[in-house]
C-alpha cells in the first residue's frame, strides 16, 4: 500500500508539473465555457453538461493516452517494470491520478456554469451527476488505452484522439441537438460512446433525475468500457516498439 501511495503521489506531481496538462485540463475547459457563453449564452443550461462530457472525452482519448505513451517513451514504465511494484498497482495508480484530474476538470466546468451563467445545480443533482461523469471518464480512458497501445508516439496518439474527438463532438448531442442531424445519422448516434454519457449527465445535472433510458445507457457504456479495457490490456507494453 505504501508503494502504491508513493507512486500515486509521484505520478500526480509529474502530471501537475506538466504545462500541457495544466492548460488543456484546467484552463481550456473554462475558456471553452467562456467561448460558448459569448456565442450561445441563452443555451448554457443545455451546453454545460455537453462541455463536461466533451472535455471528459478529450481527456480520455487524448490526455490520458498521451500520458501513458510519454511514460513509455521516457522509459518510466521500463524502470517501474524492474521494481517489485506489481503491474496492478501501476494501473491502479494511473487510474486514480487520471480520475482525480478528470473529476477536477468537470468540477471547474460546473463552477463556471453556476457562477457565470446561473446554471441550475443542486446538491442532489451533483450527487446524481458525478457517478455518471465518473462512468464516462473510465470508459473514455479505456478507449484511450487502446490508442496508447496501438501507436508508438504521443504525437500520433494526439492526432488519432483529436480526430475521434471532433467527429463525436458534432454528432453526439454534446453541442448540437440530435434533431439537427439527418435521419440516417440519428439512428447511429445513440450507439456511439459519448451519447449515453451526455444523456446521463444532462438529466442528472439539470433535471435532478435519471434519464428514462438510464439503464440502457449504462449498459452500452459498460460494454464500451469493459471491451476497451480488455483490448487495452492486450495491447499494453512496458517498452516502446523496437
Amino acid at each position: 500500500m505504501k508503494r502504491f501511495l508513493i507512486l500515486t503521489k509521484a505520478m500526480t506531481l509529474m502530471h501537475l508539473r506538466n504545462g500541457y496538462v495544466l492548460f488543456w485540463n484546467f484552463v481550456f475547459p473554462v475558456l471553452l465555457m467562456l467561448i460558448y457563453g459569448v456565442v450561445m449564452s441563452q443555451y448554457m443550461d443545455y451546453m454545460t453538461p455537453g462541455v463536461i462530457v466533451l472535455n471528459a472525452l478529450s481527456f480520455g482519448l487524448v490526455s490520458s493516452s498521451t500520458m501513458m505513451l510519454e511514460m513509455r517513451e521516457k522509459s518510466v514504465l521500463r524502470r517501474l517494470q524492474a521494481t517489485p511494484l506489481p503491474a496492478g498497482q501501476l494501473i491502479g495508480s494511473y487510474l486514480v491520478v487520471n480520475v482525480i484530474i478528470g473529476v477536477l476538470q468537470s468540477t471547474l466546468i460546473i463552477l463556471a456554469g453556476v457562477l457565470l451563467y446561473d446554471v441550475p445545480v443542486t446538491a442532489t443533482s451533483l450527487l446524481l451527476a458525478y457517478p455518471m461523469i465518473l462512468a464516462g471518464l473510465l470508459a473514455f480512458m479505456a478507449l484511450g488505452g487502446i490508442i496508447s497501445g496501438m501507436v508508438t508516439k504521443s504525437g500520433t496518439a494526439t492526432a488519432i484522439g483529436m480526430t475521434i474527438y471532433f467527429l463525436l463532438m458534432f454528432i453526439s448531442d454534446l453541442v448540437f441537438p440530435l434533431d439537427m442531424l439527418p435521419n440516417w445519422l440519428r439512428n447511429i448516434v445513440p450507439y456511439l460512446p459519448a451519447y449515453p454519457v451526455v444523456q446521463l449527465v444532462r438529466s442528472s445535472l439539470l433535471e435532478t433525475a435519471l434519464d428514462p433510458k438510464w439503464l440502457m445507457h449504462l449498459l452500452l457504456l459498460g460494454i464500451y468500457g469493459i471491451s476497451a479495457t480488455f483490448i487495452a490490456a492486450k495491447l499494453f507494453r512496458w517498452e516502446p516498439k523496437a
